[in-house]
């Protein structure tokens, strides 16, 4: 009996023994999986600091033409599209509305003669609702309109995405196409209300519900053909 009762108790201490192994080990793996997405959320914020203290340190000087946005912005060739021309690329890769809203004031400080604005496809890519994208387009508009009183502001629509572009699978899905299409719907109802200028770019990006692969190199971000294309639609907003 004594035996057994040693034994009992010995098997009990090795499956505890066990099972905080176990435990331990997981938390481990788990800690360890999130390491990689915590360091990409460092990098990227370190990106959006370096780059807007780059942009509040560049000359201030007036009646520029901006372009105000995210990645789809800052790869934008733009002073070879529209060469002799006084334009101020102020896109961040990565930005969302609320980022883009937040450096606001160091849009308003150059008092540009216009403003080209393209946001939203990051927040609708990171579950972000299109409400509150809205109201984050609402306060920008009223910030320049407030502080910039003769700046022209230009609202672009959102660009579609390639369904199951597997590189950004929570991006590219038709649920997120179906937002940008409501979301454009709304843009284009706010630029009527604050009267101000809404360009279309979506329609000619579009395919089938969704943005057409020759202009694409991963299903978001625009290719060469896709910036032409773009370059085109802007020219008659931008010369005038």
């Amino acid at each position: 009996m004594k035996n057994f009762k040693w034994l009992f108790l010995l098997s009990i201490s090795l499956n505890i023994v066990a099972l905080f192994f176990i435990l331990t080990n997981q938390e481990s793996r788990d800690s360890d999986s999130q390491i990689p997405r915590i360091e990409e959320k460092r990098s990227e914020m370190t990106y959006w600091l370096n780059r807007q203290e780059l942009f509040e340190s560049l000359p201030k000087d007036s009646h520029s033409i901006v372009f105000l946005g995210n990645s789809l912005t800052q790869n934008f060739e733009l002073s070879e599209f529209f060469p002799g021309l006084r334009i101020k690329n102020r896109g961040i890769n990565g930005d969302v509305s609320a980022g883009i809203l937040n450096r606001v004031k160091s849009i308003t400080a150059l008092h540009p003669s216009k403003i080209f604005i393209e946001m939203g496809i990051n927040d609708l890519g990171t579950g972000v609702s299109n409400d509150s994208i809205l109201k984050n387009y609402r306060s920008l508009v009223d910030i320049l309109q407030r502080e910039c009183k003769s700046t022209k502001i230009f609202i672009q629509s959102t660009f579609p995405v390639e369904n199951s572009a597997p590189r950004y699978p929570t991006f590219c899905n038709e649920r997120v196409n179906a937002q940008v299409v409501k979301l454009n719907t709304s843009l284009e109802e706010l630029a009527r209300e604050k009267k101000i200028t809404f360009v279309n770019v979506y329609p000619q990006l579009e395919l089938t519900g969704q943005l057409n692969a020759k202009y694409s190199v991963d299903g978001i971000h625009l290719n060469g053909a896709g910036y032409v294309l773009w370059a085109n639609i802007l020219k008659p907003f931008v010369d005038r």
